[in-house]
């Protein structure tokens, strides 16, 4: 029996594209018969699987070929009409040719999720409805099912993970050749260059944290990563859980009038205090840079799933601008909501979300940037350098981070150390003149680099950071 709800148009279009010819290896390698409500469609599917596998291609003759009698015989009684006759339909209705069958997998795969999902929500209804069901059990079924059906709809966006030996190896070689031609670069890059230097740039399927204490310029030093690295023409998407689109813009704009040479500081920009030089800066650094491949959401409260719906979006509009995404940058770890299942338990609810956003990187191929702050135990401390330890629920951060990095600054502890003493205040000031555009970047986790500390001219005003000793 057809379930309400199901639209079998949307099955035929993808089987008439296959019918039609032209490789498709990457849809078959993509979706299985069991996402057909059509049993008959599954069958036509299977048979298309079968002549690719055997014969190299899914034309609809070699397809109806490749038929049972029994097949044929059932498929007349079900349908109403030959199989011959039902495939030269399909092909002739197809709506689009075979080189756009992307959106069709998307739909058949869709469509298959919501109408189990729907089944599911009827099997709970009619299991919840007896009282001698059990709760807890009818809770962790529907979980388990809901997983299941979602790791289906994510399959659709992962990149392919098998290779032979000869192809992993073609691919680390050409990497190699080219990021010798981009000076030692394989990733995104961070418009800093002993960073670059240190890591090849920020690795794309790679987890990144950058972790500090509040105040200490995480948001700062990610805005100036998105922008640099969409100045190299990368797409970036910034999930902003925390400051609002126009304030996180407004510490860009700041940050890029003083590339431009100008010192606008970003308070007097939301204050609306700038001076009509400053008004004309931050205008001239909009029109000079007002077409960044930048992305900026700033909902809040977001889960690991509606994070990975919105990042496909991102996905597919960046493709069709003509800049691919290439890095995620979330600020911050502590904004984004944890699912139910582990309520309570708030280091398995770090690692549900870090799990799921190196999913992320991996399939959709991105560098994921995750900001997060530090816990208090470092202020405790004569050395104030964050340390791994410092990491909030940190066993799961370190295991999944495939990177993690420390945001230092001497000047935020310095500045709150004012002493009353007129004297000692002299001595103050001279060592806060030294510090105070100074920073420290200690890369304490890498896979595939060394643990070094990078220095860093920040100017917190400006919202601006640079290579050290170099302010440019």
């Amino acid at each position: 029996m057809t379930p309400t709800g199901y639209v079998p148009e949307i099955e035929k279009a993808l089987l008439g594209a296959l019918l039609d010819g032209g490789d498709h290896r990457a849809t078959l390698a993509r979706l299985t018969p069991e996402h057909f409500v059509e049993p008959a469609h599954a069958e036509i599917y299977r048979l298309a699987s079968a002549a690719q596998e055997q014969y190299g291609t899914t034309r609809m003759p070699t397809v109806f070929q490749m038929a049972s009698p029994a097949f044929l015989q059932g498929f007349a009684d079900q349908m109403g009409e030959p199989l011959g006759q039902y495939l030269a339909a399909m092909v002739t209705d197809t709506p689009f040719d075979a080189r756009n069958i992307k959106g069709s997998v998307k739909a058949v795969i869709s469509q298959w999720a919501r109408l189990g999902l729907k089944a599911e929500a009827e099997a709970l209804a009619a299991a919840a409805s007896d009282p001698a069901s059990n709760p807890a059990e009818l809770a962790r079924a529907v979980v388990s099912r809901a997983d299941e059906i979602a790791s289906h709809l994510r399959a659709g966006h992962r990149t392919n993970t098998r290779q032979t030996f000869a192809e992993a190896a073609q691919a680390a070689l050409t990497a190699s050749i080219e990021a010798k031609r981009n000076q030692r670069l394989t990733g995104v890059t961070t418009g800093l260059l002993d960073l670059d230097r240190a890591t090849g740039g920020l690795q794309r399927r790679d987890l990144i944290l950058l972790g500090a204490r509040p105040s200490m310029g995480k948001t700062t030093l990610g805005t100036s990563i998105a922008r640099f690295a969409a100045a190299s023409g990368v797409g970036v998407g910034v999930f902003s859980l925390e400051m609002d689109n126009a304030k996180l813009t407004a510490r860009m704009l700041s940050d890029l009038a003083h590339q431009s040479g100008h010192r606008v500081p970003y308070q007097d920009f939301i204050k609306g205090d700038m001076t009509d030089d400053q008004e004309e800066a931050a205008a001239h650094a909009m029109e000079r840079y007002v077409s960044l491949p930048i992305t900026l959401d700033e909902a809040t409260g977001l889960t690991i799933a509606e994070i990975r719906n919105r990042t496909e979006i991102m996905v597919e509009d960046a493709q069709d601008s003509g800049a691919p995404l290439g890095l995620l940058i979330l600020d911050h770890l502590g904004k984004v909501k944890p699912s139910a299942r582990y309520a309570g338990n708030r280091n398995n609810e770090i690692g549900e979300i870090t799990e799921g956003l190196k999913s992320i990187a991996r399939e959709f191929d991105l560098a994921v940037l995750l900001l997060s702050q530090l816990s208090r135990q470092v202020e405790s401390r004569d050395d104030k350098r964050p340390q791994l330890s410092d990491l909030r629920d940190s066993g799961n951060i370190e295991q999944d981070a495939d990177a993690v990095l420390f945001l230092h600054r001497a000047a935020y502890y310095l500045e709150r150390a004012e002493p009353a003493d007129p004297d000692e205040r002299i001595e103050w000031r001279s060592k806060m003149e030294a510090c105070r555009n100074l920073g420290e970047l200690a890369i304490a986790k890498q896979r595939n680099g060394p643990c070094v500390t990078i220095d860093l001219h920040i100017d917190m005003a400006c919202s601006a950071v640079r290579n050290a000793a170099r302010g440019l």
